[in-house]
């Protein structure tokens, strides 16, 4: 069963009337609500146990040591995940910025959502076309923090590079790009951009 899931833009209404005292509630365990009065105020207490707490230390103070690329320990713990459960959903990028992600939940076998829009592409796409290279650069770095899974801004800032005049990291930027492609950017729109960076760089 395909379930196709939009987004829901939840409208909060309040409705008039008395409160009802219903009586003592209480709850138990990690995250539980906590009712701090008749006023429908919520308390959620929420944590990691010592060890956990000591555990993610051990492990980011090694990522820090050594230097790791974060991009990279994202990219293992990914493969990890996969290797634990095969079926987690899987999130796929499309050329423009839109995404799908497709998988079992709760609910269903196979569960696929769509999101995602293409204003920063336009953006980049806009910045490139203006001549704005160092504003280009600067938003490109910022997209491929903010949303790993999405491989075109290694393009445009290659793109950026490259009329920098700095063929070497425009080199790498499509590197990093052809390392981890797939079907989902053969649009048009990526197709010209990875040949012309091709041409440029080689």
């Amino acid at each position: 069963m395909v379930r196709i899931l939009v987004p829901v833009f939840l409208v909060w209404a309040s409705i008039a009337g008395q409160c009802q005292t219903t009586g003592a509630a209480a709850t138990k365990g990690a995250c539980s609500p906590a009712n701090t009065g008749n006023n429908n105020t919520f308390n959620f207490t929420c944590g990691i146990g010592k060890e956990q707490g000591e555990q993610m230390l051990k492990i980011l103070n090694k990522i820090l040591a050594h230097q790791l690329n974060p991009d990279e320990v994202m990219a293992k713990l990914d493969e990890i995940l996969k290797a634990v459960n095969p079926n987690l959903p899987v999130k796929t990028y499309f050329c423009t910025g839109e995404w799908r992600t497709a998988g079992p939940s709760a609910t269903a076998g196979l569960e696929v959502s769509m999101g995602g829009d293409n204003s920063l592409f336009k953006q980049m796409a806009d910045l490139n076309n203006q001549r704005q290279y160092s504003d280009l650069l600067k938003v490109c770095h910022q997209t491929l923090e903010s949303t790993p899974g999405w491989l075109t801004p290694y393009l445009f800032c290659g793109l950026g590079y490259v009329a920098s005049g700095d063929k070497e990291h425009a080199r790498e930027m499509l590197s990093r790009f052809d390392e981890k492609r797939g079907p989902a950017y053969d649009a048009p729109a990526c197709k010209e951009m990875v040949d012309f960076l091709r041409n440029q760089v080689r």
